[in-house]
C-alpha cells in the first residue's frame, strides 16, 4: 500500500512539473512577442504595407526618361519599406486626365498620391482643394500653400549649366570626330513654357560661361510625344545651321532627336534618366534630374511624418537633386579634359562660388 501511494505521489509531480514545465514555455514565448508589438506597432504597419501609393501618369510609361524615372521611385519605397504601391497610366490624351485622377482621389483608398508634372499642376491643385484629406506628392513643378500637397521643383537651370558648359566644350574637342568648327549647339525643348525656358536659360549660361562665342539654337517640339518632328528638327539643326551636339528636353519625343544625332555620326545630350545606353559614344551624357531618388526620399519622409506638406523644395547640385550621368559610356567617349572640368563647375555651383540664375525667380533656389 505504501509503495502504491509513493508511486501515485510520484506520478502526481510528474503531471503538475508537466504542465508547469509546458505552460512555462509558452508564456516564455507570448513574453518575447508582447514587447515587439507593443513597440513597433506603428512601424510594422507600414512594413505589411499599410501606407498604399498610387503613381498617376499623366501620359505613358517607356519614355526612358521622366515618369520611368518615378517610377523606379516608387518602387525602391515598395521594395525598402514594403509600402503597397500601383500605377495608373493616364495616356497622351490630356482630355481624361481630370476622370482618372479624381477618381483616385475620390476612391479615398491611397495615402499617398504621386503625380508630375506641369500640365496637371492646376487639376492637382484644385482635387487636393476638393478632397482635403487626400495627400499628393507632387514632382516638377511648384504647388505653394496647400496644406495636404508637397511638390519638389527640380533646378533644371543648375543641371543645364553642367550641360551646356559640357556641350560648348564637345562643340570645340579636337579629340571628338563629331565635332565642327562651328560654335553652334542646339536645344530642342518639348513645348514653350516656364519649366522648359528654365532648361534653355541654364544651358545657355553654361555655354557662354566656356566660350562668350558659343551660340545656341533653340526650337521647340510642341508636345512631348512626337518623336518624328524632334528627329526631322534635330536632322535641321545637324545638315543646316550647322550644330554638332543638341540637348534634349523634349520628353519621350526627344527619343527621336537622339536617333537623329547617332545616323547624323553627332552627338545628344539625354534628360531627366541616363539615356547614354540608347546610342553609346553619339549620347555622350545626360543631364538628370534624379526624380527617382526624390520620390523615394519623399516616401520615405512621409513614413517618418516630416515630410513638409505645403511647401515646394527646390533640390539642386548640393542635395544631388539633379547632375549629369556618369557611367561606363561617359568615361569611355568623353575626353578626360571634359571631364575634368565638368567636375569642377559642379563643386562651384554646389559651393555657391557659380551662382545660377533661374527664370523661374519666384522659386530661385
Amino acid at each position: 500500500m505504501r509503495r502504491k501511494q509513493g508511486l501515485w505521489v510520484m506520478m502526481t509531480a510528474l503531471f503538475f512539473w508537466g504542465l508547469t514545465s509546458c505552460g512555462g514555455a509558452d508564456l516564455t514565448k507570448t513574453k518575447r512577442q508582447e514587447p515587439a508589438k507593443s513597440e513597433t506597432s506603428d512601424k510594422a504597419s507600414v512594413h505589411e504595407g499599410r501606407i498604399k501609393v498610387v503613381h498617376y501618369v499623366g501620359g505613358k510609361l517607356g519614355d526612358k526618361g521622366f515618369f520611368d524615372s518615378a517610377e523606379r521611385g516608387l518602387k525602391k519605397a515598395e521594395y525598402v519599406f514594403g509600402f503597397e504601391t500601383s500605377t495608373v497610366e493616364g495616356g497622351e490624351d490630356s482630355t481624361v486626365w481630370k476622370a482618372g485622377l479624381e477618381k483616385l482621389a475620390a476612391s479615398g483608398v491611397y495615402d499617398v498620391i504621386v503625380v508630375g508634372t506641369t500640365p496637371l499642376r492646376e487639376l492637382v491643385k484644385e482635387l487636393a482643394g476638393r478632397y482635403p484629406k487626400q495627400r499628393f506628392v507632387f514632382y516638377d513643378d511648384t504647388i505653394q500653400g496647400i496644406p495636404n500637397v508637397y511638390a519638389m521643383l527640380y533646378s533644371q537651370s543648375e543641371g543645364s549649366f553642367l550641360a551646356g558648359a559640357f556641350a560648348a566644350m564637345v562643340s570645340t574637342s579636337p579629340e571628338l570626330s563629331g565635332a565642327n568648327p562651328e560654335k553652334k549647339i542646339g536645344f530642342i525643348g518639348g513645348v514653350d513654357n516656364e519649366i522648359i525656358n528654365d532648361f534653355k536659360s541654364g544651358y545657355e549660361q553654361g555655354a557662354l560661361f566656356i566660350d562668350p562665342d558659343m551660340q545656341v539654337v533653340a526650337v521647340y517640339v510642341g508636345d512631348f510625344v512626337n518623336q518624328g518632328k524632334a528627329k526631322k528638327l534635330a536632322k535641321t539643326q545637324y545638315l543646316l545651321q550647322k550644330v554638332d551636339i543638341i540637348y534634349n528636353v523634349a520628353g519621350a519625343a526627344g527619343l527621336g532627336l537622339l536617333k537623329a544625332g547617332n545616323e547624323a555620326g553627332k552627338y545628344t545630350i539625354g534628360v531627366d534618366s541616363n539615356q547614354n545606353p540608347l546610342y553609346p559614344g553619339s549620347v555622350l551624357t545626360s543631364m538628370l534630374k534624379n526624380v527617382d531618388e526624390s520620390v523615394f526620399r519623399a516616401l520615405s519622409k512621409i513614413r517618418g511624418g516630416s515630410l513638409p506638406f505645403g511647401t515646394t523644395e527646390v533640390l539642386g547640385v548640393k542635395v544631388s537633386g539633379i547632375g549629369i550621368a556618369r557611367d561606363e559610356l561617359y568615361e569611355k567617349y568623353v575626353p578626360n579634359i571634359i571631364k575634368e572640368k565638368i567636375k569642377d563647375i559642379e563643386g562651384k555651383i554646389a559651393s555657391g562660388e557659380i551662382r545660377v540664375k533661374s527664370s523661374l525667380t519666384k522659386v530661385s533656389p
